[in-house]
């Protein structure tokens, strides 16, 4: 077999375009500008995942999905920014990589800023990640100390997907989540076994099971991840027990519950919800086309 390096081989949408930015040469991402200026960025980490689960978990998940959306819009994808911000309860992990907030805050604000110079004026900051919280800093950021003049947008992939996230709902027939989203768990590792199966060690899930679950703060009043059960703390808001202290096998869930058929129904409903907004941003705002999101010097009247 000849060897080819993964960052080698040209990644092409249904109309035969490339989708990474970093794939494009010049001319290909000048015209690609005048046709679409919507730009998705995967946000995600890298972090331990549990003893069945890559490293590079959340990357590839938010990638994945952002590469779907392309696929089908005609968008661009920029090469995902690999490591992330982490919350304190995850430091000390080994694998677990973390980026202090303001050294990430403005790498992402660098990354908006020039890729609007580029000319991709509606960018899609897509968090697959524990940082939502750092991530609408960047935006602000961008707009007011850089003068970033471009629509910024911030989501997460299981933002558009909270209603299927529900313990107990039905996916599709004899198919429900038996526990709530939470890190490195049922959720991520039936999404993972979806997206990358080679990249699961089916094997070992029931090995990375948490031996039990504790919580500074019961779950009634606080999300574990994601806030997707709308209770009174997001799970940012709060300090939690140290990874390292109560789940040093680096899952705080239940993997061995995950199944390839669940992560299937929940990325792709994600899918087809983010490309019909993507559809409507194409259709409100064409290329060239941005809403006025930024202030004007002489708005100021310090």
């Amino acid at each position: 077999m000849e060897y080819e390096s993964r960052f080698a081989r040209p990644v092409y949408n249904k109309f035969g375009e490339k989708i990474y930015f970093d794939q494009m040469t010049m001319a290909e991402i000048l015209e690609r500008v005048k046709k679409n200026d919507i730009i998705m960025v995967p946000c995600g980490s890298i972090e331990s995942h549990g003893l069945a689960q890559a490293t590079g978990e959340d990357t590839l998940i938010g990638t994945y999905i952002a590469e779907r959306v392309a696929f089908e819009t005609g968008i661009t994808v920029a090469p995902p920014i690999f490591y992330g911000s982490h919350p304190s309860h995850h430091y000390g992990m080994p694998g677990t990589i973390p980026i202090k907030k303001e050294a990430y805050i403005d790498y992402v604000v660098s990354v908006v800023k020039w890729l609007s110079n580029t000319g991709f004026k509606k960018i899609i900051l897509f968090n697959s990640h524990g940082q939502e919280y750092v991530l609408p800093i960047a935006k602000d950021k961008a707009i007011i100390d850089e003068g970033v003049h471009a629509l910024i947008m911030v989501t997460s992939w299981w933002a558009w997907v909270r209603d299927l996230l529900q313990v107990g709902r039905e996916l599709k027939p004899g198919v429900r989540l038996e526990t709530p989203f939470i890190h490195a768990d049922e959720l991520e590792a039936s999404v993972l076994w979806y997206v990358a199966p080679k990249l699961v060690d089916v094997e070992k899930l029931k090995e990375s099971d948490a031996e039990k679950m504790v919580g500074v703060i019961p779950d009634k009043w606080v999300d574990k991840a994601g806030n997707v059960y709308s209770r009174p703390f997001s799970w940012f808001d709060v300090s939690h027990y140290m990874e390292i202290h109560h789940y040093p096998k680096g899952s705080v869930g239940y993997p061995s519950k995950a199944s390839k058929e669940k992560g299937e129904v929940i990325v792709e409903e994600a899918i087809k919800r983010i490309i019909e907004f993507v559809e409507w941003l194409k259709e409100k705002y064409p290329p060239g086309v941005v809403p006025k999101v930024w202030p004007e010097p002489g708005d100021f009247k310090y």
